[in-house]
């Protein structure tokens, strides 16, 4: 049996959750398809993965109600950075004074934002979930698009790719990507320090990439995003973790001590992917499915929830949906392709052993650092 929906939304990760919510707000018939389960079991350890939302992000999630179904006690707010060169020694600070807020963002865990969205996904009786289907068929029609997967199948008068980066709805469309890897992974994994963070987001530039110190509800807990070369990476996670422990404070400079490894460590590949074509007629691209970017500005899920701000808007003005796809792809093509500029901009510049790179980079940080107009407009650029 084929069953029919408005919209079909294929991925249960943030973006393809706040997508389906938003639309099934706005009183259309949609189902979530997902290769995975889409039941988030309570836990009471901090989850590895961890998102520095932006206030461009938060303001989404509390327009759809979503915030305050949050666990408040698992929300950390950062209302400082301290980004430091570890070559030339300069340093750029930002506070959330400087623009007159409470924070600069708010790092949550992935676990935490699902379990909102879940919650008031199961509010509403006009919303659909397929778990442990992947899509391995899409065919159109008359009336729209035939997704299928094993034995199952939907008809849909419209799709929302949201699948992550290896999307094989994505590829079974034949959209080409612009990418090139990063020639780094990433390592994330939670850390207990010796000295609170002071609600303060650390990010050091080594020469073998950046690493990241995002701080948690507990005071003496750190979500780490290390990128390092592939060899690295790969020794960092197989070494013993009094090896990886002291590793990680000599690259973090001690910056809070003395640091403990607190979960599991978990590598990835980097790369840039940048969809060629973000919508079809009867369908449009997300997330990372639509693109991916380097992780050392935090900028990779806001971007996907811009993506869906950005579809919310776009119908809001355009009565016609060809119309609306339109000004979706012109408008999310053009800002994603500065974001991911900027991304390889900066890995590119931090990465340089050249000796006036690095003095140069060191003058522009501690020219920055001194002019709080500049510093405003960053953290403007950042919110979102």
């Amino acid at each position: 049996m084929t069953r029919q929906y408005d919209v079909l939304v294929s991925g249960a990760g943030v973006v393809g959750l706040t997508a389906a919510l938003a639309l099934a707000r706005r009183g259309e018939q949609v189902a979530i398809l997902d290769s995975q389960a889409m039941d988030i079991a309570p836990q009471t350890e901090a989850d590895r993965r961890v998102y520095a939302i932006n206030q461009a992000s938060k303001k989404l999630l509390q327009t759809l109600n979503v915030w305050p179904l949050m666990d408040a006690a698992r929300l950390a707010p950062y209302r400082h950075m301290h980004v430091w060169d570890a070559a030339s020694k300069a340093c750029i600070d930002f506070d959330c004074r400087d623009i007159a807020s409470t924070d600069l963002g708010m790092i949550v865990e992935e676990r935490v934002i699902k379990q909102a969205l879940l919650q008031a996904l199961n509010e509403l009786d006009n919303v659909s979930c397929f778990p442990f289907q992947s899509v391995n068929h899409i065919a159109e029609n008359e009336t729209g698009l035939r997704v299928s997967s094993g034995q199952e199948s939907w008809q849909t008068e419209f799709l929302i790719i949201a699948e992550g980066g290896q999307s094989p709805s994505r590829q079974l469309l034949d959209v080409e990507l612009t990418t090139w890897p990063y020639h780094q992974h990433a390592l994330v994994a939670t850390i207990r320090t010796e000295k609170p963070h002071q609600q303060t987001a650390y990010q050091i530039f080594n020469p073998d990439g950046p690493l990241a110190f995002l701080p948690l509800a507990d005071e003496h807990l750190c979500s780490i995003v290390w990128s390092t070369t592939p060899k690295r990476a790969a020794l960092l996670s197989q070494m013993d973790e009094a090896a990886f422990n002291q590793d990680l404070a000599e690259a973090f400079q001690h910056k809070l001590g003395e640091v403990t490894l607190s979960s599991e460590r978990h590598q990835f590949p980097l790369v840039m992917r940048h969809a060629q074509q973000y919508t079809g007629k009867n369908w449009l691209l997300m997330g990372d499915a639509a693109h991916t970017v380097h992780p050392l500005a935090g900028l990779g899920l806001n971007i996907g929830l811009a993506d869906v701000a950005c579809w919310l808007s776009c119908l809001n003005n355009n009565p016609r949906r060809s119309r609306a796809l339109s000004a979706y792809q012109r408008q999310r093509k053009q800002a994603v392709w500065q974001s991911i500029a900027l991304m390889g901009g900066l890995k590119t510049l931090f990465a340089s052993p050249l000796s006036p790179i690095i003095s140069l980079r060191g003058l522009g940080l501690s020219l920055c650092n001194r002019l709080t107009p500049l510093k405003r407009m960053f953290i403007e650029h950042a919110e979102g």
